[in-house]
This record gives structure tokens, sequence and C-alpha cells, in this order.
């Protein structure tokens, strides 16, 4: 029997810390999209990581996605967003890129979680407007996301370098990955 490969997963400290670039990741995004707080609350989603129950493995590569559930409530259903993140395939790409120091590790963390939020509030809106219609899930609306975070994080230095990195036009997610037929996506 083969040895199963050991499963990062996010330490308490790291865990704390996605919370920590959520808050400011959904703070940034609200901004950006001039999303006053009581539209903001009535988008309900939440987060999960590796350790949370209701987390469902994601494909080695991928860093996160965001899915879209129904919840229910009182007096009718809702639809709800869960954002997943794949701890192993974040630390294995931060460890690679030499982003395991919490102050390296955060801006990757903050850079993830606006991702997630652009597609959050796009999923939102084509959906709202375009109800019965499948939203978008390919190449392109990734480069839209891609290029909204860009824009939305530009502004601040300290996420600068991991911008570079990350979420730049001639980016190649290749280079993140060992293996060259595996590159980390971001959903």
């Amino acid at each position: 029997m083969i040895p199963e490969k050991e499963i990062l997963q996010f330490s308490s400290p790291q865990r704390a810390m996605v919370f920590e670039a959520l808050n400011e990741a959904e703070e940034r995004t609200t901004g950006y999209y001039c999303i006053p707080p009581f539209r903001w609350e009535q988008l309900h989603y939440d987060l999960l990581t590796r350790q949370d129950q209701g987390w469902e493995p994601l494909p080695e590569p991928m860093l996160a996605r965001v899915r879209l559930l129904t919840g229910s409530g009182i007096r009718e259903a809702f639809d709800f967003y869960r954002i997943e993140l794949n701890d192993h395939s974040i630390l294995t790409a931060a460890e690679r890129e030499n982003l395991i120091h919490a102050s390296d590790l955060y801006p990757f963390l903050v850079y993830i979680l606006t991702h997630e939020m652009v597609h959050l509030v796009r999923l939102s809106t084509i959906l709202h407007e375009q109800a019965g219609i499948t939203a978008p899930c390919n190449e392109t609306e990734e480069h839209r996301v891609q290029d909204i975070s860009r824009q939305i994080l530009s502004g601040y230095s300290d996420l600068l370098p991991r911008l570079d990195k990350f979420c730049s036009p001639g980016f190649d997610r290749k280079s993140l990955t060992d293996d060259s037929n595996k590159s980390p996506k971001i959903n």
C-alpha cells in the first residue's frame, strides 16, 4: 500500500489570518463596487477551510472556489454562497514561493479572497439579473475577475509584490506547481 501524502492544513494562527484577510478583502471589494452595507448584508455567504464541517475537497491545483447553494429562511429560499479554500494548495504554493511567513502569507490570502469576493459579487449580480441562466465559469471570466481583483488591490503598496507575481497579465500559473499539468486555479 502506498502511503498517503501528508495533507497540509492551516494552523490555528494561519486560520485566524484567513479570517482577518477575508475581512480586508470584503472591505476592499465592497468599496470598489460601492456596495452599501444594507445591500451587502443581503448577500449570504460563508467561508470554509479544510477543517470545517461541510468543506468538500477541491481538485489539487485549485486554490479556492465559490459555490452557489440554496438556503432556506422562514419565508422563502435564498441564494447562499460558499467560499472554500484549499489549504493544501495554498500552503504548497506559499511554501514554493517563499511566502510562508505571516507577513508574506497574509497579502497572498488577501489576494485569493479578494478574487473570490469578486466572483461572489459577479455571480450574485449575474444570477439575480438573469435568473435561470448559468453563470459563466470559463477562462474569459477568470481573466475578467483577475483584472478586477488587480484593480481593487493595486492601490495598496503592501500587496504590489503579490499582485506582480500572481495577478499580472503575463503570469504563468503553471510556475506555482511542480507538475506542469497541474496549474493552480482560483475559481
